[in-house]
């Protein structure tokens, strides 16, 4: 049986990424007619052991700072129909599509093939840039590797096959963060040496500039991508003019050299006729500078270029795939923190122009079936909703219904379109609306906004929030003290208090919060402030009771309970203690409480100092006869001030003085007797 594929890749010393690499061929080597070429570059013994699971065909080869050299090895023993390779930190997600590519007979009709590499940006495995790699071809006695660095097949015959197919690749993270990344200062003295022996090839340009922008050596970078701008004659260097007239803008604008970016950009577009997607890239970098120079007229003209060009390509797909190069990719156009951007910008530009038609064909591009990203520019939606107020009706009725964003803002509005509902049912529509809001986004902005509208319109908060996790309703409950104007800070306590009674564990919270701020913002004296501190803990430790089992409040497990909470029981056995009079312990467990919430020091510092005044009250004060006795004489005191009798009076007021310290009655009546009897 013929071989129909050969695979071939080199092996280093990573044998960590290997086995996922070998792994994931599997499939493509138990069901297609195929041969595994590992050419085997590195020492690790390990690396060569791994590999001998999967095949005995294990090349040796000493490196000599020479890609090709190392990949035509694995080339020339290859026995296939067609040639793959493939690097040692790479894998597949999956093959079927290149499985059923020769299985179909398919790969008879090409010469070659395309299949994408996910670079992947953080270790997360959520962002990354993509290309089309040229990995495969159909083998012919010429076909060789060349260049020492970004080795390439030769010749590349056509028609080629395009994949979808790709592999993942986390590489270059392993440079991320370096002050001298490994990668570019191995490869720039291999290019440099390679464009001495070939000062024509264009493609060592393209490649060094690459890596000079990667090392962040901006002028050298700008030098050669000039020196290959030059050295590109006729169509068969559109690309790599395309991809460096790209780079050379990026550049400049790196080196804020926004002027000369901008007449760059326009020279190229008024004097080259450059392919749609290279056109594309230089529309976002023109946008970039007029939008940052506030522009709003040049904004919204290349803004609408960028448009046109972009609908031109979804119209013809086949021009994604055949204007392709290098990192110069659908993706990289349509990257959606960039795409999206631009349409936010050039609403805006719009709006500020009064431009309503345009503001519009923009804003409707807006990704709204797409809430993740959504969810970043509702902040921006309000400011025009202040901004822009007698235009933004107009962009709100073409918000999708399903937007929560849009929900949102019909509750605002009292009741949806076609509503007429009377008042009782339009509270209730309200209600249902703010709800979905809440249900159907997980920007926490709008979450807020959506319940500080709801304790404004003193709509019960229950039905909305109950659709929150705790992580995320404790910060909401934090911001509605921001968002809730002083003035109508009454209703927010209110619907706290009513969401205790519906909802306890979402109710607990704002109330702790309320007062905390009134414990620590208020000013409390007195018996206010221990009541105050009292009703505290037990909100704080009715909220934790409704989660944890009680022996966690036990002292041998309180140290699983969160800071707040161990700081509430501490000042409840505080506030124990200092009832029953107690006093030096009441202070130390209070002491003890602050190691655990140290942002109450000022109310717990107010309090040990008013109990420690009352620690110097005879005890006898507080008996019933004394007390009797006090009333007595504050009697007989208020009439002989009344009598004017302010000498007789003296003496009486002394003696009582420091057995009733904290009434201000006497207090009054104290520095009024003194004043008329002072000399």
């Amino acid at each position: 049986m013929k071989i129909q594929l050969s695979i071939s890749l080199l092996a280093s010393n990573r044998a960590a990424s290997l086995e996922r690499c070998l792994d994931s061929l599997r499939p493509l080597l138990m069901q297609v007619p195929s041969e595994l070429i590992v050419v085997f570059t590195g020492t690790d013994e390990r690396v060569r052991e791994i590999a001998s699971r999967y095949t005995d065909k294990i090349l040796p080869f000493t490196w000599c700072n020479n890609f090709s050299a190392a990949r035509n090895v694995g080339l020339w023993a290859a026995k296939g129909e067609w040639f793959m390779y493939i690097d040692d930190d790479e894998w597949f997600e999956d093959v079927t599509e290149i499985r059923d590519f020769f299985l179909s007979g398919e790969y008879r009709s090409y010469g070659s093939a395309f299949y994408k590499q996910k670079n992947y940006l953080q270790w997360d495995g959520i962002q990354y840039t993509d290309y089309y790699a040229f990995r495969m071809v159909r083998l012919f006695p010429e076909t060789a590797f060349q260049n020492v660095v970004h080795e390439e097949l030769v010749p590349r015959m056509t028609p080629s096959k395009y994949f979808e197919t790709y592999v993942n690749h986390y590489g270059y993270i392993n440079d991320a963060g370096k002050e001298e990344p490994v990668k570019p200062l191995r490869n720039i003295p291999l290019l440099l040496q390679n464009i001495e022996e070939r000062p024509s090839y264009v493609k060592n340009y393209v490649q060094i500039t690459q890596e000079y922008i990667i090392v962040k050596d901006r002028e050298k970078a700008e030098e050669y991508c000039r020196k290959g701008r030059a050295l590109c004659k006729g169509e068969e260097d559109d690309f790599y003019r395309g991809w460096l007239n790209t780079n050379l803008l990026y550049i400049l604008c790196v080196q804020n050299k926004y002027e000369k970016a901008e007449e760059e950009a326009l020279h190229i577009l008024k004097n080259e006729h450059s392919r749609e997607l290279v056109r594309l890239s230089i529309y976002e970098t023109l946008l970039s500078i007029y939008t940052d120079r506030g522009a709003s007229e040049e904004t919204l003209r290349y803004g609408s270029e960028f448009e046109d060009t972009l609908a031109y390509m979804e119209e013809h797909p086949e021009l994604w795939i055949k204007q392709t190069y290098a990192d110069l990719t659908e993706e990289s156009i349509k990257l959606p923190s960039k795409l999206y951007q631009i349409r936010i910008n050039c609403t805006q530009s719009a709006l500020k122009l009064g431009d309503m038609k345009q503001a519009i064909r923009f804003f409707k591009l807006l990704p709204w079936d797409d809430e993740t990203w959504m969810q970043r520019y509702y902040p921006i939606l309000d400011e025009w909703k202040k901004d822009y107020a007698d235009l933004f009706g107009e962009l709100l009725e073409h918000i999708p219904e399903y937007s929560p964003y849009r929900q949102l803002q019909m509750a605002v509005a009292g009741k949806s379109e076609d509503s007429g509902a009377d008042d009782g049912e339009g509270a209730e529509e309200r209600l249902q609306l703010l709800a979905q809001c809440v249900e159907n986004t997980e920007s926490t902005y709008l979450k807020h906004q959506a319940v500080k509208e709801a304790v404004l319109m003193q709509i019960e908060l229950a039905e909305i929030v109950s659709s929150m996790d705790l992580d995320v309703w404790k910060p909401c409950a934090e911001k509605l003290q921001e968002l809730i104007p002083e003035e109508e800070s009454e209703k927010l306590r209110e619907a706290v208090e009513k969401l205790v009674q519906d909802a306890p564990i979402y109710g607990l919270w704002p109330k702790k919060l309320l007062y905390e701020k009134e414990l620590i913002q208020g000013f409390l004296t007195g018996e206010a402030m221990v009541q105050t501190l009292r009703e505290y803990s037990i909100a704080v430790l009715k909220y934790y009771r409704l989660q944890y089992r009680d022996e966690i409040f036990s002292k041998e497990k309180r140290i699983l309970l969160p800071k707040d909470g161990r700081f509430a029981l501490f000042v409840w056995e505080a506030l124990e203690k200092m009832g029953h009079g107690e006093f030096p312990e009441a202070v130390r467990l209070f002491r003890s409480a602050l190691r655990f919430y140290p942002s109450m020091t000022g109310v717990i510092r107010e309090v040990i100092r008013q109990m420690l005044v009352k620690t110097a009250t005879p005890v006898q004060n507080t008996g019933a006869e004394f007390q009797m006795l006090a009333r007595q004489m504050k009697e007989a005191l208020r009439v002989m001030i009344d009598n004017r009798q302010y000498v007789e009076a003296l003496p009486v007021i002394m003696q009582l003085s420091p057995l009733l310290p904290e009434d201000l009655e006497l207090l009054r009546m104290r520095q009024k007797v003194l004043q008329e009897t002072a000399e």
